[in-house]
This record gives C-alpha cells, structure tokens and sequence, in this order.
C-alpha cells in the first residue's frame, strides 16, 4: 500500500474516531441510560441486524454509534452543536468543510485513489480540531469533590458511607488490599458546575467519577470486563472504565437515577477487589501485546487514550500529532 494511502486512512481514523467518541460522552452526559433514542433508528437496527452473526461479533458491537453511517454523523453533530460545539471549532467553518470531508471518507470507502490534497485538508482539520479535543479530554478528567455534606444521595451512599456495600467495604478494602476510592465528579464544556448545595445527582452534563487508587497493584481489564465481574446495572449505567497504571475509574452520567448509581459503585467496587493483583514488572514487548490485546475490548474501556491520560497538566500536547 503506498504510504501517503496508508496515511490518509490513519488521519481519518483519528477524525472520525474521535467525533463518534465525543457525541457519545456529551449525549451520555445529558441523556444518561436512554442516549441511544437520541442518535436516529437506523443504527440501532443495523446493530440488531447483526446480532445474528454474532460469532463475527468485534469489540465494538455493542456500540451503536459504530453502526451510525459516516453521512449521518455530521448532520448528528449539527443537530446537537449546543453539546459538542466547545469541543470542535467553529460551526461555520466545520460545516462548510463536511462536504468535502465526505468526499474523501467516500473515496476511502470505494477504494479510489486520493486526490493529492486529501491529506493536506484532513490534516489541517485535525490541526484546527486541537485545542477543542484538549478541551474536550482536559475537562472529562477534571475531577472536583463533592462537599461532604451535600444533599445528594450519592453523596450520602459514598462520601458519607451510608451505602451498605460502602459500609461493608470501604475500610476493609484499605486494610485488606491497600485500595483507597475516591468519588469525584467531572463538567462537561457545555456545562456549568452546580451552585452551591445544589445536589449533583440530577444534572444534565455531569458526570460521577468513581476511582480506586491501587497502590502498587492492577487489574487485568480482559477479566474483569469478560468474566461478568461487572453485571448489568453497570455496564447499563457505565460511560467509561478508565486504566492508567495504578487507578482504575469507573464514570456514570450524574443525570441517571441516583440509586441506581450508588449502586453500580458498589457493584464497581466489589468487581476490583476480585481482580486486584500485585503489579509486576513489565517487559516491552509484554506492554506492547498488553495494548494490543487492549485494541479488542469494549471501546467503553479506555486506556492509553485521551479520556484516560489527557488532564490540565498535560501540556504542551499535540492530540492527533498533524
């Protein structure tokens, strides 16, 4: 394959990856367990379609937006601008580019040869998309603490430990298997922070942050996404399960009913400790096939990628590298 070809299929990947992952964060964020009501009938059909051959099945079955046609994205993206718009560059400028943007996905999708600028153009889009996809990520990891004392039932359930499950395994996890947590919450670019006392739980554009600081240990995120550690009401309720080496978070979109979240910390909780292990040291070559085999899990598990390492601190960044 000549390389300028090779390129220019990477260079879209980086863009259209990162606009299907940004329309799911923000419709996540706003429209909790029902956001896939909010992205058109068309790809959720073809997802059923394929539930049928599911001994084809890749990591991203389970993803509708994955099944949105390339020419439905765009229009998806302009009908909720008030979303995603902090998180690209101007509309005009962006929309007026979406033709041809289209023209080339089309050209990769038929195969044709490039035209000779089709790489120049997506490169100077991913080079104008920058600064929003830093904001994007940057404010996904900018975690703030809720006041002990707020009226806010997860807060209760896991600040203040009324939960049974936080009860049982708060202090024991420290004791136990040195794992500390840490509940924290996230605004989205479009969003604001609660006024003062106001409660958390409920609110469009936010997301809780559950953390577990392992201290020296790991999990092994193939087992305990495969092996149903994690059940349901999780995997329902989940927006991303987030690996850096020593943490492993779990975010849920405050907006989604505030037991139910309460719960699904706990159940997050109990699911770490059953797989928590000591870390050994790795090789580059075991690290390497680690990210590899990474590559093959749900997308809702993010690891080595923007929402997992990029904060305020990570800077100077260039996020696509165009």
């Amino acid at each position: 394959m000549p390389e300028e070809t090779l390129a220019l299929y990477s260079r879209w990947w980086q863009l259209e990856t990162y606009l299907r992952s940004l329309i799911y964060v923000e419709l996540r964020s706003v429209h909790g367990v029902d956001w896939t009501n909010h992205i058109g009938q068309g790809a959720t059909t073809r997802r059923e379609k394929d539930e049928s051959r599911s001994y084809m099945a890749t990591a991203d079955w389970e993803d509708p937006l994955s099944y949105l046609d390339v020419g439905k994205l765009f229009p998806l993206l302009e009908a909720n601008w008030d979303l995603v718009g902090p998180s690209l560059m101007d509309k005009v400028t962006l929309l007026a580019r979406t033709p041809e943007l289209l023209a080339i996905r089309h050209r990769l999708g038929h195969l044709r040869r490039p035209h000779r600028d089709d790489l120049g153009r997506l490169e100077q889009t991913l080079r104008d998309l920058e600064k929003g996809a830093f904001t994007a990520y940057a404010s996904y990891n900018r975690e703030l603490r809720a006041p002990n004392q707020l009226n806010d039932p997860v807060v209760a359930a896991w600040v203040r430990e009324e939960h049974s499950t936080a009860k049982r395994l708060l202090l024991h996890a420290e004791r136990q298997y040195n794992v500390a947590f840490q509940l924290s919450y996230t605004v989205r670019p479009f969003a604001s922070a609660p006024e003062e006392h106001a409660p958390i739980s409920g609110s469009r554009g936010l997301l809780w942050k559950a953390t577990f600081h392992l201290r020296g240990q790991e999990v092994q995120p193939s087992s305990l996404w495969r092996e149903n550690y994690l059940d349901g009401n999780v995997r329902q309720l989940l927006v991303h399960m987030l690996l850096d080496p020593g943490t492993v978070s779990f975010t849920f979109p405050a907006v989604d009913d505030a037991d139910r979240v309460a719960d699904a910390i706990g159940e997050a909780f109990d699911a770490v400790l059953l797989n928590v292990r000591p870390r050994r040291g790795a090789t580059e070559r075991e690290l390497s096939e680690s990210r590899m085999r990474s590559i093959h899990l749900d997308p809702r598990i993010q690891r080595d990628s923007g929402w997992s390492i990029v904060d305020d601190t990570t800077v100077p960044i260039s996020i696509f590298g165009a």
